[in-house]
């Protein structure tokens, strides 16, 4: 494998050094135009990607919003010598579209066609960022390959030999594989894996998380279907997503808004409020399997500012108030918050039809146990089974099942050695993934594959950086070089 990835790095960085590419790159490097990139890669940019985002949400025309994306992503993907701000736009995109377009229920063959365009438009920038950027040495000194190749091989093949095997399930694993293991590829030799990175991508995460509570404030205010229901957890429906997904969403960001927390020399306070305010908008998700496993964390992750971050007088008077002032709306305001809390008073943490589905779905594997029944299988619909490794084993079999635990175990040993403050907390986001899909099917959601290959990346890179010569390899005459 080793000669493969020294083939297509020499192919890539000939290619890379072409005469019209070098001449884009000087171009690119010039003061204008780094003026501009600089801007891209300021908390400013974050915050009016966010709000304008926000904005044209709540406006609800979505082909402005997709349009505005679209340029935007081509714009960073052009003047900016990585892809974090890029990746900035795509988090946002993931929560983009408004109430009432689900399924995008109020486009037009117009609005279809211009969504085309752009969406064609963007993939070409992409793949030109990719040629002119992507570093990749990187790949070469990756521990994780064999786990996603594994996992992908699974993938390909789910639902082979079955009776029910649909093509529509080797497309749909195509579509996985490119959110896990092209995301980490991609995210691997096109982002430079720095603390300012990091803190980077902590911010967009940061307005990402308040983005989504707003979202959610505003369906409890303005969404008369949901009102009308009586605050009915079915009937809470964003343009992209139900109330189990927006619960997820928020958990997604609070171990960056955590890590700002710890390691930020200012402005505590904000943050604490940011991720106090996550955690209510959650509560009021309704969503239970994101809870179960959120409020052990998120009290976790407060102990360890608390004990050691940089404001931890600040961080204990904000918990202080945080307490006082839910006691007090508590009493104040007890009669509507019952009546909004009403589900989880009769539901408390029972079942709601899990057991019946991941019944059902044993007994679809039997029919097919080593390729699975495909993700597409005896309805020719995609069965979700509200727990990721029984969906692998179901839809993929035991290929898929083998495929999936490899990756988790050859990621999960970059938490385990020597473990560092800032892989601390992206176990914490990485593991509250893998835990809240053992009751859902987040893991193979988009949004939610951006945030733990970014945290998956990072962590590596963080580890190798830990370990001596973990990033160097041997040369024929004896000394060491290093692999980035």
């Amino acid at each position: 494998m080793t000669g493969i990835i020294d083939a297509v790095d020499r192919l890539w960085r000939h290619v890379q050094n072409l005469k019209p590419i070098a001449a884009y790159k000087k171009f690119r490097s010039g003061d204008s135009v780094r003026k501009i990139s600089d801007f891209f890669y300021s908390p400013i940019y974050i915050y009016a990607l966010g709000i304008v985002t926000l904005a044209l949400n709540m406006l609800g025309i979505d082909e402005i919003t997709y349009a505005f994306l679209a340029v935007l992503a081509i714009t960073v993907l052009l003047l900016c010598p990585d892809a974090m701000p890029a990746i900035a736009v795509l988090v946002f995109y993931t929560v983009a579209r408004s109430v009432g377009n689900r399924n995008y229920a109020k486009y037009n063959e117009i609005s279809f066609v211009f969504g085309n365009i752009w969406r064609v438009l963007v993939r070409i920038a992409i793949a030109f960022h990719i040629i002119v950027n992507a570093d990749f040495r990187k790949v070469k000194s990756s521990r994780l390959l064999v786990g996603f190749i594994a996992v992908s091989a699974g993938l390909l093949v789910n639902g082979f030999l079955s009776p029910y095997y649909n093509i529509l399930s080797t497309g749909d694993g195509i579509r996985i594989i490119r959110r896990t293991f092209v995301g980490y590829l991609v995210m691997r030799t096109c982002i430079k894996p720095t603390r300012e990175t990091l803190r980077y991508f902590c911010y967009v995460a940061l307005v990402y998380g308040l983005n989504v509570g707003i979202q959610l404030c505003a369906t409890y205010f303005i969404n008369k279907p949901f009102i009308e229901s009586g605050f009915n957890k079915d009937s809470m429906l964003l343009g992209w997503g139900v109330s189990n997904t927006i619960g997820a969403t928020l958990f997604v960001a609070m171990p960056f808004v955590f890590y700002l927390m710890y390691t930020e020399d200012k402005h505590a306070w904000y943050y604490f409020t940011a991720v106090t305010l996550m955690l209510i908008a959650q509560v009021f998700t309704y969503a239970r399997a994101s809870l179960l496993f959120t409020l052990p964390l998120f009290a976790a992750m407060y102990v360890l500012c608390l004990a050691k971050g940089k404001r931890r007088k600040q961080i204990a008077v904000c918990g202080i108030v945080a307490v006082v002032a839910v006691i007090a709306v508590a009493v104040i305001m007890k009669s509507m918050l019952i009546e909004m809390l009403q589900f989880f008073i009769n539901n408390k943490f029972g079942d709601r039809g899990r057991f019946k589905l991941w019944s059902a779905g044993i007994e679809l594997w039997k029919t097919s146990p080593v390729f699975g029944a495909g993700i597409h299988n005896e309805m020719r619909t995609q069965t979700y089974y509200h727990n990721t490794p029984l969906q692998f084993l179901v839809t993929g079999g035991i290929l898929g099942y083998a495929g999936l635990a490899l990756n988790h175990m050859q990621i999960s040993s970059l938490f385990t050695q020597k473990p560092t403050i800032k892989r601390l907390f992206l176990a914490a986001l990485t593991g509250g993934i893998v835990l809240i899909s053992l009751l859902d099917n987040f893991y193979m959601y988009s949004a939610m594959q951006i945030f733990f290959q970014f945290a998956v990346v990072f962590a590596e890179h963080d580890l190798n950086k830990t370990l001596p010569f973990a990033y160097r390899y041997k040369v024929k005459n004896g000394k060491y070089k290093l692999l980035y």
